[in-house]
């Protein structure tokens, strides 16, 4: 689990209490990041096609899917609990 999860905590029994509790929601985590998964999916077939460039301002929208797979991307980050940073 990454630290941002408790970096707000300063009292060591309740960061250890709120480590639990997420830990407690790994099933929960886990089927959010089948949807992210999902998500990310989408906007990887929907860059692939050739729809895409029929409008002026693709550009803008390629611009916009890349900040949503970061965003999906920095997501899935801290919802995986068996990492290191």
């Amino acid at each position: 689990m990454i630290s941002a999860w408790t970096k707000h905590i300063s009292d060591q029994a309740e960061k250890e209490r709120f480590q639990n509790s997420i830990l407690g929601s790994k099933t929960v985590l886990n089927r959010l990041s089948a949807l992210l998964n999902e998500m990310k999916e989408d906007v990887d077939g929907a860059e692939l096609s050739i729809k895409v460039y029929d409008s002026p301002n693709w550009d803008h929208k390629q611009a916009h899917l890349n900040g949503f797979k970061e965003a999906l991307k920095k997501v899935q980050k801290i919802i995986t609990l068996d990492q290191k940073e």
